[in-house]
């Protein structure tokens, strides 16, 4: 976009001050002290939501993504993108639910979808009864890489066609007989934006858990006791995703962690 019709657009969500308030504290804060809207499975989950609330490292993750949200008005988001804002058919998909919106980081909408389908993929051994999970955990993590592989193909492409803005200006690579210079600067956007998605994905796990609005997927577990099995591992990994976001290389890292941690007996 030229560059006041971007400012333009983005004065007309900058109003929406009560929602990314919500968005603010309940996301990036509530779950880390003993906010009054708190609540999880308790007594089950009381020892490691003791652990999260006193781990240094991890409020100061979580206060760092609160403020690239609050700061970097990068691109026009969703705001609350999960799986139920999504209404798909085999011909048509569309969002729902914009009240949310706002301008804000590039990776808070993927991050906070992908988050779902990792809380789903724990979720899964709450509902062996209906059969085998074993499948539907692949598919999960399957949606997961297609995801972010078809982000990453789209942002390329849309760098390559549409980068018209004042960012990253064509006169200072193509136009010069540079285009690997202009390669350079997506490899490191995209870079960042992967940093930011998996922060941002390992905070919405922990507050669908411990916060006020909580997980279908887990919730629909009626035995308190298993259902805090599988929050257990679902919070360990959203942990590692925020903390350590900088050292983590792809998706097939974390999703053989993920499978680990599935495996792992939780008393």
């Amino acid at each position: 976009m030229e560059a006041r019709k971007r400012k333009e657009d983005l004065a007309l969500f900058a109003d929406n001050v009560e929602l990314c308030d919500i968005t603010e504290n309940l996301v990036f804060s509530d779950p880390y002290y003993e906010a009054k809207l708190n609540r999880h499975t308790t007594p089950q989950l009381d020892g490691i939501v003791a652990e999260l609330r006193a781990d240094r490292d991890l409020k100061v993750e979580a206060q760092r993504l609160k403020h690239k949200f609050a700061a970097h008005a990068e691109t026009l988001l969703h705001g609350d993108f999960h799986t139920g804002s999504v209404m798909v058919t085999p011909d048509n998909t569309r969002v729902i639910d914009p009240e949310f919106a706002f301008y804000g980081p590039m990776a808070f909408d993927v991050g906070m979808l992908l988050a779902n389908f990792w809380m789903s993929y724990f979720s899964q051994s709450g509902h062996e009864k209906a059969g085998d999970r074993e499948e539907m955990r692949a598919y999960l993590l399957g949606v997961v890489t297609e995801i972010w592989d078809v982000f990453r193909a789209e942002f390329a492409r849309l760098w390559r066609t549409e980068r018209k803005g004042i960012l990253y200006q064509a006169a200072l690579f193509e136009e010069r007989g540079d285009p690997l210079g202009a390669e350079q600067a997506l490899d490191e956007v995209l870079h960042e934006i992967w940093d930011d998605m998996l922060g941002f994905a390992g905070i919405e796990i922990h507050r669908r858990i411990l916060g006020l609005a909580h997980n279908a997927d887990f919730e629909t577990i009626a035995d308190a006791d298993l259902r805090a099995r599988c929050e257990t591992k679902a919070l360990k990994l959203g942990r590692h995703l925020a903390v350590n976001r900088h050292r983590i290389h792809g998706l097939a890292e974390i999703h053989a962690l993920a499978e680990r941690l599935e495996k792992e007996i939780v008393s």
